[in-house]
């Protein structure tokens, strides 16, 4: 039986990986990831709620692998990581998906439908697809306590909200204010400016000019220019800039009133007399006629509309200099809140006209065609001035995508506003990745943050928690204890504090023992989801939450979506500032979008939404996740299979590979590991100096939230694993003695791969589960169970060799150049050239190249390294004149110049680019002055790149010709074996018919190929159809082979 585990000749990484979740869930493994760090330092990870009325998509699957990469990291490093999952239940998405299924249209059906059931049915549906988010965590490889989440729609959650709410009211930060508030009629509720942000759409629509009569003046108006004409129906004043200049011009018979710096562009050629300037003061409560009259005159108050008020907002940048009021705006409120006007809302709170609206009465305020009605009613009576198609950029309901209005409300406030220096002082201290976003988007809009309209006229959400009485006394409860205080009978232990069920309850005023009645609000879910710190735990009302909160306060580390600059991160940081003065998280990750291929949005309509679990199934989680890993995660990314594709063919299988290599001759070996590095050769300790720089890197950039360095640094480390060490030591792991060197080799490749998977795991948790269960547990069987048990590797007692690290770099650099000459020229791998030309800029670099020298040409498969430092041996080097560069200063005398430079050789050519200058007829002529012109020797290729030159000579003789022949044999034969499923160590008769070229070949090379091959024999035959035909180089072969039992 084998020591150790083999690898399967085609695995299957998605069975894999399900083997493995069976096995961490059978065994705990998360779990023991936190009872085993248990007396170490608390890393805090805070888990944004996602909705769970929704099925998980392909950007939460990014986001998932990056929450979990750093807390498997910091458990490693010995943090303890509770990592509590938690879900979002309450808001506007869950109540219009209900409506949806029921059938009602907007919110004022609901009443009739019932207010008790319509919220029974959220609550039904808030955990419709739990199980589908479940099993994409699990599925994806993350670790995350599932067994007790927090979820926002909870009593414990709730009575978090009101003991939060309560701490703003004590420090007076929360008030009721009535006053213009962004809106969806749709949903009939107000949105906050965060939301709002979220909801902008590009549109199209009309506007106009319209003509506005003076009174007592005849044939002169105002012009007013507005983008939304159904607001001029509810027209109470027009604001002018006492300050600017007013122009009165005659058109057409007509005198128009409008700002001077605009008259050109209003008027837009028509001619024109002036009849006279003044200021916008002197034209101070001038009335005019409105366009209708269906609100002219005074209100039951007396208050008359519809005359010219003074505003020091109105600029002359666009429009007519003069703004049409209405109660559709905040500049407009203000300003008929301030003069004491009539406030008149010509469309109630579902977006339609009032009655008494005339022709309008009903109409929906963003009907289709209602602009062009208006604008037609205006035309016909004279008081249209002009009109246009104007593209704007529009708030639309971030989830209905509904147009919204600006609609005069009472609603409640936290004064943000008063806390723009906490706030942004707070923001300093965070560290934003990118850091862009710091002082950018998300400092702009801290910088120029509004009070937060906090209330929400919905249903299902957590409940406003303040009563009111009519003789002025307001509570502000923190508690259903509290709330207990004001309530004669005792409350349900059981009772939902959702409404309407916590309107039931009596509530009698302190003050007057009267009735009180709840504010008939919600809290805005935002509000719910910047809580969460304290929600988590239903802090301070449950018992034990006081402790946990300490703990798990403040959070190490977040991550979400870039739009959360707006939403989940704003809230986090103004709640955290109002009740502890600092923010609620230290690091944050601002994740892209992801699109398809073609960079559009995926979504149902296009057919281009893809389906996470698909993804496991065919390529693995791992390879998904690597696929978020290998970029910088705030770019949009463009989704495409190709992407996971690369990345199983880029990461998985070339440490897969690496796993199989050793295993399969550490199994033909009975290799063990005596923790003992042995006597390193060269190459030993070269990748053992690499492995100490790779996990510094890693750790490097994962302490800075840099996952693409630290993928990048993987990836280079894994090139160098497999494709040079183990390239240049594989006939190390087969001699056939048992030698010192071989040791050295198997113990060297064992620490490297044990070293590399305990890095890799928490980028690529299941296929290093795989090998540390299959190999590293059985080399070493004192180690934790599993490698997510394990700390981060310790090499302090490795010392990195950077000196024999950057030789060999130059050794690489040199092969990949031969590779790159041999690629280019279309010159096989395996056939042999005579020789490597090779030029190296400094002495000291010349014995580690000769001690190399055997290297170079095996990997190159040239039969000879020549070493130069002058590149003139490889090369024919002219120099030329930049005519370009040089014209402006040789003038006339370029051609004496030109011939001059034309006589340079390697000497001046070395002094220009090591970065110095020359003096040519009283100019310094640097690099950027000449060019260098390279003519290749003949019989050599040639490439130079960064300094560095290597050559390659491609003259063929017969001999080279052969042995070009017989190693293409050998590998035809090795691919043979394979499909025959043949074992490594098989030793095989191997039977060649072919041409004379190809028998030729194999009998000059007889020694070579039985040796490469394991062949006991190799006979020479003529064709007969139990050989496979092959072509060699063009020569036409035939090969047979048999297993050659008990013979070795």
């Amino acid at each position: 039986m084998s020591r150790y585990i083999p690898a399967e000749g085609q695995a299957d990484f998605p069975a894999l990986e399900n083997q493995i979740l069976d096995w961490w869930s059978a065994e705990r493994i998360f779990e023991k990831s936190i009872e085993q760090r248990s007396e170490g330092p608390d890393w805090v990870f805070y888990d944004g709620p996602p909705g769970t009325n929704g099925k998980p998509h392909i950007g939460h699957m990014l986001q998932s692998s990056l929450k979990d990469l750093w807390p498997r990291y910091k458990t490693m490093q010995g943090f303890r990581v509770l990592r509590k999952a938690g879900w979002d239940t309450h808001g506007l998405p869950v109540e219009l998906k209900a409506e949806r299924e029921l059938g009602i249209e907007d919110k004022s059906q609901i009443p009739a439908y019932g207010v008790e059931k319509f919220m029974e049915y959220c609550r039904s549906t808030v955990f419709r697809f739990k199980g589908d988010w479940e099993q994409s965590i699990r599925r994806i490889g993350r670790f995350l306590d599932l067994s007790d989440p927090y979820a926002t729609l909870t009593n414990d959650y709730i009575q978090s909200d009101w003991w939060v709410i309560r701490q703003i009211w004590d420090k007076g930060l929360l008030y009721r204010d009535f006053r213009i508030m962004p809106y969806c009629a749709r949903c009939g509720t107000t949105l906050s400016s965060f939301e709002v942000a979220q909801g902008y759409q590009d549109v199209m629509d009309l506007t106009l000019t319209a003509r506005f009569p003076v009174v007592g003046l005849e044939r002169t108006y105002f012009l007013a220019w507005t983008t939304t004409p159904w607001t001029l129906i509810g027209n109470t004043a027009l604001a002018l800039n006492p300050e600017l200049d007013y122009v009165f011009v005659e058109v057409d018979g007509d005198t128009l009133i409008l700002a001077r710096e605009l008259v050109e562009s209003v008027l837009d050629g028509h001619a024109f007399r002036l009849v006279k300037t003044v200021k916008g003061r002197e034209l101070d409560g001038m009335a005019y006629t409105p366009l209708w009259d269906f609100f002219a005159g005074p209100d039951t108050e007396g208050r008359v509309p519809h005359h010219a008020l003074m505003g020091d907002f109105v600029t002359a940048e666009d429009g007519t200099g003069i703004v049409h009021l209405a109660l559709y705006g905040e500049d407009d409120y203000r300003m008929i809140k301030r003069d004491n006007l009539p406030r008149i809302q010509h469309v109630d709170e579902t977006g339609h006209f009032i009655e008494g609206c005339g022709p309008y009465t009903g109409r929906y305020f963003k009907a289709d065609g209602l602009d062009l009605e208006i604008l037609k009613d205006l035309q016909s009576r004279g008081l249209l001035q002009h009109k246009h198609k104007h593209t704007h950029s529009y708030p639309h309901c971030y989830k209905c995508e509904n147009p919204l209005m600006y609609f005069a409300r009472t609603s409640w406030f936290i004064r943000t506003s008063a806390l723009r220096e906490q706030l942004l002082a707070a923001n300093a201290e965070i560290n934003w990745y990118p850091g862009y976003i710091k002082d950018g988007r998300f400092g702009n809009w801290l910088e120029n943050n509004i009070d937060w309209g906090v209330s929400r006229d919905r249903y299902w959400g957590s409940p406003m928690p303040i009563w009111s009485c009519a003789c002025g006394k307001q509570l502000c409860v923190a508690s259903k204890a509290e709330l207990q205080q004001y309530v004669s009978q005792p409350m349900d232990q059981e009772l939902d504090l959702h409404a309407p069920w916590i309107d039931y309850v009596e509530v009698s005023c302190p003050d007057c023992s009267a009735r009180m009645t709840r504010e008939p609000y919600l809290l805005d879910c935002w509000f719910n989801a910047g809580l969460m710190p304290w929600g988590q735990f239903g802090y301070p009302a449950k018992p034990g939450s006081e402790a946990l909160f300490e703990n798990q306060y403040p959070a190490d580390f977040i991550c979400e979506g870039l739009d959360q600059t707006r939403g989940w991160f704003y809230t986090l940081l103004a709640l955290s500032t109002i009740l502890t003065g600092r923010s609620s998280f230290r690091n944050v990750i601002c994740t892209g979008l992801i699109a398809d291929k073609d960079g559009r949005k995926m979504s149902k309509t296009l057919g281009n939404v893809v389906d996470p679990g698909e993804l496991f199934e065919r390529f693995g989680a791992d390879a998904v996740r690597w696929t978020f890993y290998n970029s910088h995660p705030w770019g949009q990314k463009r989704y495409s299979d190709d992407l996971v594709r690369d990345a199983v063919r880029d990461i998985v299988i070339p440490y897969w590979n690496i796993y199989s290599f050793f295993v399969t001759y550490a199994n033909i070996e009975d290799w063990t590991f005596d923790g003992q590095p042995g006597q390193l050769s060269e190459l030993d300790r070269w990748i053992r100096s690499a492995s100490v720089r790779v996990i510094g890197q890693v750790e490097q950039a994962l302490e800075g939230y840099d996952v693409y360095t630290a993928s990048t640094a993987l990836l280079a480390y894994i090139e160098d694993l497999s494709n040079w060490y183990i390239r240049r030591s594989r006939t190390r792991f087969w001699k056939s003695e048992d030698g010192a060197d071989k040791q050295a080799a198997f113990s060297t490749l064992y620490r490297c791969i044990r070293d590399l998977t305990l890095i890799l795991a928490p980028f690529l948790p299941f296929v290093t589960e795989t090998v540390y269960q299959r190999l590293i547990r059985r080399a070493e069987p004192g180690l934790p169970e599993s490698v997510h048990l394990c700390r981060w590797p310790d090499v302090s007692h490795e010392q990195r060799d950077e000196v024999l690290e950057s030789e060999m770099s130059l050794v690489t650099h040199a092969v990949n150049l031969g590779r790159s000459l041999r690629s280019r020229h279309n010159i096989k791998t395996r056939q042999p050239l005579r020789k490597m030309l090779l030029v190296v800029g400094r002495e000291s670099d010349d014995a580690f190249v000769h001690r190399m020298e055997g290297l170079i040409r095996e990997e190159l498969n040239v039969r000879q390294v020549e070493i130069s430092r002058r590149e003139e041996d490889l090369v024919h080097l002219s120099v030329k004149a930049n005519y370009r560069e040089l014209g402006r200063f040789f003038a006339k005398r370029m051609p004496e110049a030109a011939a001059i430079i034309a006589d340079w050789g390697m000497s001046e050519i070395e002094t220009l680019e090591a970065g110095g200058t020359i003096d040519v007829l009283g100019v310094a002529v640097g690099l950027e002055g000449i060019a260098i012109q390279r003519e290749e020797r003949e019989g050599l290729i040639v490439i130079t790149e960064q300094g560095f030159t290597v050559a390659l000579d491609t003259e063929l003789d017969e001999d080279l010709l052969q042995e070009g022949l017989a190693r293409e044999l050998v590998n035809r034969i090795q691919t043979l074996r394979k499909e025959s499923e043949l074992d490594v160590t098989d030793r095989i008769r191997l039977q060649l018919a072919g041409s004379p070229a190809v028998l030729a070949a194999a009998e000059a090379h007889r020694e070579y190929i039985c040796r490469e091959t394991l062949a006991v024999s190799l006979d020479m035959v003529s064709a007969n159809g139990a050989l496979k035909p092959v072509t060699l180089n063009e020569e036409e072969a035939a090969i047979g082979l048999e297993r050659s039992a008990g013979e070795d």
